[in-house]
């Protein structure tokens, strides 16, 4: 574990989100503008920004604000204009490995009963601890399932998708995206354990596999109707507008009415 990990673990307590949000809302008023808007939080920006930086800028970076990453700023608007989730009936929605900048929203929608798993809880948006490939949750019991940059960290990720495949109910839906190449299969040896050299061979030391396309095969082995939605064909002036990258595709899935 990493010296600024287990600084930031101490450093969590009852009172740690409310100094978090004290600070974010500090840092989104001298980001405060009219040229982007984070859709996360509505809040409009003269810029995007770093992790946690004050003054430095980056098109496609964190929303000062809320601090979501470009990834969570497209997953949302996918959520508003191809699934209608804000907008639906009462919905149980389970997202996996939570981000606090996406999941504070999401419980807060009226029509959303917010299921947050996670290996340890780290904050009120994780609500269940546990395992992806093992999920504690009965068969059929969520409307939909959100799993963002998560099945890349998983060793058996074919158990994480039947998983939560398994927890929906026969109509329901769920969201995948990874880090994504077009042009290459997945990528994946169980014998490269080194972080190094994982960083080398997957682009993060925390992952296990680099994706191709070929991900679909292992989401419709799972028994899912899968559709990609490629970033590159969201409009340009959507991707300026809200800071979005090219590289952010979505995986919409869908198990079956009789599954």
């Amino acid at each position: 574990m990493s010296l600024a990990r287990r600084v930031r673990d101490k450093l969590r307590g009852p009172g740690f989100h409310l100094v978090r949000r004290a600070v974010l809302l500090g840092r989104g008023l001298l980001f405060l503008g009219r040229r982007y808007r984070c859709p996360c939080c509505g809040w409009s920006l003269r810029s995007f920004t770093g992790p946690w930086s004050i003054l430095a800028s980056n098109p496609d970076g964190y929303c000062p604000r809320c601090n979501a990453k470009a990834r969570h700023r497209r997953l949302w608007l996918f959520l508003e204009e191809r699934t209608g989730l804000l907008s639906a009936d009462a919905t149980r929605l389970l997202e996996v490995a939570p981000w606090w900048a996406m999941s504070r929203r999401l419980m807060g929608a009226p029509n959303v009963s917010f299921v947050g798993l996670d290996l340890q809880r780290t904050g009120p948006h994780v609500t269940v601890v546990g395992d992806a490939t093992r999920i504690p949750l009965q068969s059929g019991s969520v409307d939909a399932t959100l799993c963002i940059h998560t099945l890349e960290h998983i060793e058996d990720d074919r158990a994480a998708m039947g998983e939560l495949h398994r927890v929906l109910r026969p109509g329901g839906w769920a969201v995948v995206s990874v880090p994504l190449d077009l042009d290459a299969p997945t990528f994946e040896d169980p014998s490269i354990t080194d972080p190094e050299e994982r960083l080398r061979s997957f682009g993060e030391r925390g992952h296990v596999r680099a994706y191709g396309l070929d991900i679909r095969d292992r989401l419709e082995a799972a028994g899912f109707s899968v559709q990609l939605d490629r970033a590159a064909d969201v409009p340009g002036e959507v991707r300026a507008r809200f800071g979005l990258r090219v590289d952010e595709n979505i995986f919409f899935c869908r198990k079956a009415t009789g599954g």
